[in-house]
């Protein structure tokens, strides 16, 4: 799938197949690995891409599949940043979900990187799933009066042009006072675009997610291995998952708009080499003005202890042994507004590239560069999402 989903092992255009990359610490089960189980008869496996405006439940609804909250799921609009790779892996399949940001029309250079990381992500998936949110509506005249916004027209236009098979998830279902109020809503979108399928779902109760999972599974090609361990459930190191759970307890803990403004970097993530001993995580906080910092610190260092407590929990849940977590906050000058401070912050684009047309996209290998960082010294930071 072009720059951002080729398979680990496969060859670039003209080059030789690069090695699948090992899984090094502190990572497992979260970076890709040579696919260690041997693969069922039947086995299907492929890309599928997670798209739609922002707050639409795109990130709730992976967590929900891959059973782990590896995405930033919040109340707020905009808190995906950048693409993530979740690995679901089924009896007899395995789904690549890419979990985007919400397309929007961007006003900064941050958000037209993370458009643009959305339409890229979908350019070469097996299958789209493009994600609405189920309006709130009075009765059946409102359901029958009601139609798509210009917004959402634009994005499934955009979707459209890539021409890959389209599925439509309509999400938050439960807010519909009447189930029987989804059949006009259903026809009205299905006169905008022949749509593989359309599943109404609320991922948040566990609602039509069986229907879900038939119609990804029919859509992924039949493969004669697992794409990643089955194992393992993202493609990022634990050091970046480590920076994303951080900057949502952000969003926890601060008001609408100052998360919006910061940025989470680890510096320095050390596993405990014992199942007992805490992992050791140094992480830095970047706010774009000097009176934001004393927001994130608090009276006293309240709130940043705050955040440092839930986000130890979280951390610890996912690899299972405590954690030390030493948070600091910084001034990065106007950062979501300079390209150049985007990327010392990690915001940066992967070159583009095409597998071959007769199939998806390789998956980029970005496991083996984590792990090339982590032994250069560099960072791999984590992201802050909007």
């Amino acid at each position: 799938m072009g720059d951002q989903h080729r398979r680990a092992g496969e060859a670039e255009p003209g080059g030789a197949a690069a090695p699948p990359p090992a899984s090094t610490s502190p990572t497992a089960p979260f970076v890709d690995g040579a696919p260690a189980a041997a693969a069922p008869a039947g086995l299907r496996a492929g890309f599928i891409a997670l798209c739609g405006r922002p707050n639409v439940g795109k990130s709730t609804l992976l967590n929900a599949l891959i059973g782990e909250p590896i995405a930033v799921a919040t109340a707020s609009p905009q808190t995906t940043r950048e693409r993530l790779l979740g690995i679901w892996t089924g009896d007899d399949f395995q789904a690549v979900l890419v979990d985007t940001p919400g397309i929007h029309r961007p006003r900064s250079a941050l958000n037209r990187f993370m458009v643009d990381q959305a339409l890229r992500a979908a350019k070469d998936v097996d299958l789209i799933l493009l994600l609405a949110e189920a309006p709130s509506l009075a009765d059946a005249a409102a359901a029958e009066a009601w139609e798509p916004g210009p917004m959402q027209r634009e994005v499934l236009e955009r979707l459209a042009g890539l021409a890959r098979p389209i599925a439509l998830v309509l999400t938050k279902v439960d807010q519909l006072a009447d189930p029987r109020l989804m059949i006009p809503l259903i026809a009205t979108w299905s006169q905008l675009h022949p749509f593989a399928a359309v599943v109404p779902v609320s991922a948040l109760q566990g609602h039509n997610l069986d229907r879900l999972v038939e119609v990804v599974r029919a859509h992924l090609p039949p493969a004669e291995a697992y794409l990643y361990d089955p194992d393992h459930l993202s493609d990022r190191q634990m050091r970046w998952h480590a920076a994303e759970i951080v900057r949502g307890q952000l969003f926890e803990h601060l008001g609408e708009e100052l998360p919006y403004s910061c940025a989470v970097t680890v510096g320095r993530y050390k596993e405990g080499r014992r199942s007992e001993a805490a992992d050791r995580i140094e992480a830095t906080i970047h706010v774009e003005r000097d009176s934001q910092k004393g927001m994130v610190i608090g009276k006293g260092g309240q709130t940043i202890r705050a955040i440092s407590t839930a986000a130890r929990a979280t951390i610890s849940r996912l690899t299972g042994r405590p954690c030390d977590l030493f948070l600091d906050v910084r001034v990065e000058k106007n950062w979501t507004r300079d390209p150049a401070a985007m990327e010392r912050l990690g915001y940066r684009n992967e070159p583009e590239g095409r597998s071959e047309p007769d199939g998806p996209a390789e998956l980029e290998a970005r496991g083996a560069l984590a792990a090339q960082d982590a032994s250069d010294g560099h960072d791999e930071p984590g992201e802050a999402q909007p």
